[in-house]
């Protein structure tokens, strides 16, 4: 152990991380902040460092356990680790097929349903819109009164306005447009749904391992274990 690595471990408490540093899962610089004297910041497995990304991705998945990942996988490991809240704990290879699982799962899925479908948006909430003019607009605003919004993330593909969806809530089906999209970022502030509805901006497609609203042509409530597929 050299003199920096002793002065760091022992002027931070925490396990040193050298300066260069790759994510143990995707092979991305762990971040100089998360280096050296900043190792205190530095994200762990069991055996191993992981990038911010990576750590969010995880956070994300553990999140949305109960909306992608099948009952009868939940109390298995390595998944059991995102519903427990232990998935800090992984080692790095376990780590891997957590971040593959909801790609491999989602495709099964979708193979079920019909060759034609590539992309899942599992909600976690919905509710109903009723922009004024002054907020959105004259014309928005009648496009957008009372439709339904549904804030999720996207397990695979992606979907952008325009899209056409299937809305699988329970045994039901039914078809919607995708009206507007708007992709969530927690480290942004005031980032709501009122406020992204006023700015209007944006690339209007939510990708996969990103939370956002999808602004649906519907005005029927949904089933709180309800998934969009295109």
């Amino acid at each position: 152990m050299g003199l920096y690595q002793k002065i760091c471990e022992w002027g931070t408490d925490a396990k040193f991380v050298p300066h260069g540093k790759k994510c143990d899962l995707c092979g991305k610089s762990v971040g100089f902040l998360n280096t050296g004297f900043w190792s205190v910041n530095a994200k762990w497995l069991r055996d191993g460092v992981i990038c911010d990304r990576c750590y969010k991705n995880f956070e994300l998945l553990s999140k949305f356990s109960s909306k992608w990942i099948p009952k009868e996988l939940r109390k298995e490991l390595p998944l059991s680790a995102l519903t427990n809240g232990g998935w800090h704990a992984l080692r790095v290879q376990d780590a891997k097929e957590v971040l593959e699982a909801p790609e491999k799962l989602g495709k099964e899925e979708l193979a079920a349903i019909g060759p034609a479908y590539t992309s899942i948006f599992r909600m976690r909430n919905a509710t109903f819109i009723v922009p004024t003019a002054l907020q959105v607009g004259v014309a928005r605003a009648k496009r957008l009164n009372n439709k339904l919004v549904l804030f999720g993330f996207v397990q695979l593909g992606q979907f952008k306005k325009g899209d056409p969806v299937l809305i699988l809530d329970g045994k039901q089906r039914k078809e919607a447009t995708v009206l507007e999209a708007y992709v969530f970022d927690p480290d942004v502030p005031e980032n709501d749904l009122e406020v992204v509805l006023k700015a209007n901006m944006g690339k209007q497609c939510l990708s996969q391992w990103q939370q956002g609203w999808l602004v649906l042509d519907d005005e029927e409530k949904v089933g709180r274990n309800t998934t969009v597929i295109v």
